[in-house]
Parts: structure tokens; sequence; C-alpha cells
């Protein structure tokens, strides 16, 4: 899964909180509805045992209701407060309701085995009802006892709960999210502090990660530091290998070149120039592969280079080794900058680069240098240029300087190893500015060091 974890962890979390508060306040709602409603069929029950002592038998042998015990909120028209008595003697039914119905009815529950039932109604003036009724037996007469309550106060009570009840949830889901943030991002503190090791990494600035992990994190970092130790080690070895092996080479070259001067080959100057000739490419070869070795793994990772240092060094050298052109040198490096390269390596880059483009300029050279999205290395020159198809051979991986216009290509090859080995690329195009050949090296950013607000466009 790829994206930020501090952002996977903190909408996960957030999410399943919102999901717990929005549940919590839904089942609440429901289990504080159900408490009252139960509180409430519990008054109306005892009132419908009020009503049952309240009746008394009358002169005709019937059930009659004593008024005078009946509360005042049932004297009261439409006062939400009802009843309604059905009492069977002999046979014969006959009601007795609240005055507080008026000319209005109340509803019985159909009739069940149970002796008590409750249920919802619809009463005067459209009043929403909760109605509980109750089966007596009084003086051998049947008495049915209906008592039923607006709802209204009770449903307007249950809105103002849940509102103030969700406010107060949400001002705690708020409080508990922003705690939430704070532990999450308190955690994952030491995953900062290892991506800052593996940016210095990066850049040659260490060898190995000794930031404080988590126990969960630990384990990986070992696996890092293991491999960057055997990585080391391999390429120790190989570097050793191939040096052990251009030293022998060389060994028996220098032998060979002895030989070339030998009084034997004086009658046969072609074969002598031939083997010249040979001997020379194959000094040129291993000391390209030489060079190889060392760039593998870099001789000192942890150096910095100082551009601005290196280029003026060069410029005074180029400008004795070509003291008849006097090439004027024009430099734009921002100051300051430094690159997590070999200080050889830096030096080998940019010279093969200057020496290139002093050898083919007319008289004007430039040295530009872009430290913003990538470190861009810029060499102009103002000279006849290269044509367009063998830029395109330039560009092909793994050219070489034979393979190029003589003198644009010289030491290319080297330029274009050093630049790999530091994960860059080279380009090669026409200069717009001086109307030369431009040759870019495009290094990755994190290479770069500089003060404060120099880098730029």
């Amino acid at each position: 899964m790829n994206g930020s974890l501090h952002r996977r962890l903190a909408i996960g979390l957030t999410i399943s909180l919102v999901l717990l508060a929005g549940l919590q306040w839904l089942l609440s709602g429901i289990a504080i509805e159900r408490l009252l409603k139960a509180q409430l069929a519990q008054r109306l029950e005892r009132d419908a045992e009020n009503l049952l002592a309240a009746l008394h038998i009358d002169a005709d042998g019937r059930l009659a209701l004593d008024a005078t015990r009946v509360g005042g909120e049932y004297q009261r028209p439409f006062s939400g407060h009802y009843y309604r008595l059905e009492i069977t003697h002999d046979g014969q039914t006959h009601d007795i309701t609240s005055r507080s119905l008026w000319d209005g009815g109340l509803a019985l529950p159909p009739a069940a085995d149970a002796r008590r039932r409750e249920t919802a109604a619809r009463g005067p003036q459209g009043q929403s009802l909760w109605v509980v009724s109750v089966q007596y037996e009084k003086r051998t007469q049947r008495v049915t006892i209906a008592v039923a309550e607006d709802l209204a106060p009770l449903q307007s009570g249950l809105r103002q709960w849940h509102l103030l009840y969700g406010l107060l949830s949400l001002a705690v889901l708020l409080l508990v999210l922003a705690v939430q943030r704070w532990v999450v991002r308190r955690s994952l503190r030491p995953l900062a502090e290892l991506q800052r090791q593996l940016q210095a990494l990066g850049r040659g600035e260490r060898s190995e990660l000794d930031a404080p992990v988590p126990d969960e994190i630990g384990p990986l970092v070992a696996q890092l530091n293991s491999m960057l130790g055997m990585l080391a080690r391999r390429s120790q070895r190989s570097r050793e290998a191939l040096g052990n092996l251009a030293h022998a080479l060389k060994t028996r070259l220098a032998v060979l070149v002895q030989a070339t001067e030998s009084p034997e080959l004086a009658a046969h100057p072609a074969l002598r120039q031939r083997l010249v000739d040979s001997n020379t490419l194959m000094r040129h070869a291993i000391e390209r592969e030489l060079r190889r070795a060392r760039l593998m793994g870099g001789a000192h990772p942890a150096q910095r280079s100082s551009v601005a240092a290196v280029i003026d060094q060069l410029g005074r050298t180029l400008g004795i080794l070509y003291a008849e052109k006097k090439p004027d040198i024009r430099i734009d490096v921002p100051s300051g900058l430094a690159l997590a390269m070999d200080p050889e390596d830096l030096l080998e880059l940019l010279g093969n680069l200057m020496d290139n483009a002093c050898a083919w300029c007319t008289g004007v050279v430039g040295v530009s240098i872009r430290y913003a999205d990538d470190i861009s290395i810029t060499l102009e020159d103002d000279g006849p240029g290269c044509p367009a198809t063998q830029l395109e051979a330039l560009t092909e991986r793994g050219f070489r300087a034979d393979e190029s216009r003589p003198g644009h290509g010289l030491g290319l090859a080297i330029v274009r190893d050093l630049v790999d080995s530091y994960g860059g690329t080279l380009e090669f195009g026409h200069s717009t500015a001086l109307g030369g050949l431009r040759v870019t090296a495009h290094l990755p950013v994190h290479l770069g060091h500089t003060a404060p607000n120099v880098r730029g466009d």
C-alpha cells in the first residue's frame, strides 16, 4: 500500500472514532427513549390504580367514578392526560371518560390475553399518545382502564437531550482526535529521524543507520545496516580485484612498451607503430577500468566538495594549458554550493567537461550550475558545435570517445561513468547562447548542500 503512513493512521483512527461516537449517540438515544417510556408507563399504571381505587358502587349497583379523587390534569380539556374506563357487569358495558377528552374519544388496545398492554395511539387534536391499558376485577365486575399521555413533552426533551449530547460528543471527539493526532505524531517521530538519516546516507554523510526506532522497525533497520555493510564489503572486494588485475596488466604492458624500443623493430617501423598504438589503447583502457573500480562505492562517501573551489582551480590550470587561445571562462555558480561527491570525482567530472569546451571553443566557455529540482551542471562553448547525428550517438548508453566527433568526445565516457555512478544523467545539445556544444550533467538534488536562500533557478 502506498501513501503516507501518518495519513493512513490518522484517517483510519478518525473514521473509527467517528463511527464509534455516532453508534454511541444512536444507541444511547434509543436507551434513553426506552427508559423514559418505561417511566411514563409506570406513572400511567399508577394513575390507573388510583382510578381503580376511586371507583365505588352507585345506587344502581354499578361501578361509578368519584371525580373528586381524580387529578386536575384529567379535568382540563386537551391537557394531554386522558383516561377511559370500560366496565362490564351482567353482560352490559358502559364507559367512563376523562373530561380532558372533551367530545373526543380514546381507543382501547385490541383485546388480548395479556392483562397489561402498551401502545401508541392518536389522540385529540392529532396528539401522539402513549396508552397503557390494564384489566382489573372489582366487585365481580371486569374493569378495563386505559390511561394515556401526550408524548410531545417527552419527544421535545429527547430532542434537547440529543442536541446537548451530540454537542458534548462532538467536543469530546475533537479533543480525542487532537490527542490521537499528537500520539500518532509522537509515535512516528522515530521514523522521521530515520528518514533524515536515510537522506544523509544518500548524500554520503553517513555509512549506517543508528536512529532509535520502535521494536517493530528495529529488524528492518538492522537488515538495512547489514545490507549496507555487505554491499560496502562486496564493493571493496570488487575494487581491490579490479585494481589488482589492472596493476598486473600494467606490469605486462610495461614489458611490451620496452619491447617496442628494441633495435630488432627498427627495421619494421610500421609494426612498431602498430604496437605503440595498441599499447596506448590498452593503457587508456586500463586507466578507465581503474577509474570505474574507484567509482564502485566511492572512496570518501561522507565528503563534500566545494564546487566554486574546483572550478577556480580548473580555470587557472586550463588558462595555462590553453594560453594561446586565452579562453574567457564565464562562471555562474551558486555561492557556497557543495556536492556530496569525492573531490577527485568532482575534479574529474568538471575537468573533462571544461577541458573539452576549452579545446573546441573560439574564445568563450560558459560554466553554469542550477540548484532546484535537480543539480544541473552545464558547459557551453562558442566552437563549431557537433552535428545532430553525432549528438544522438553521444547520448547513447555506453558511447565511447572514438565513436563521436574528434575532440568533443574526449573524456565523455569518463564523464558518463561518473554521472551514472551518482544516479544522474548526461544530456547533449546545441548552445543557443554561444552557438557551440552544450553538455549538461543532471545530478540528484540530495547531493547538493548550500547556505539558506541560495537554491533557485
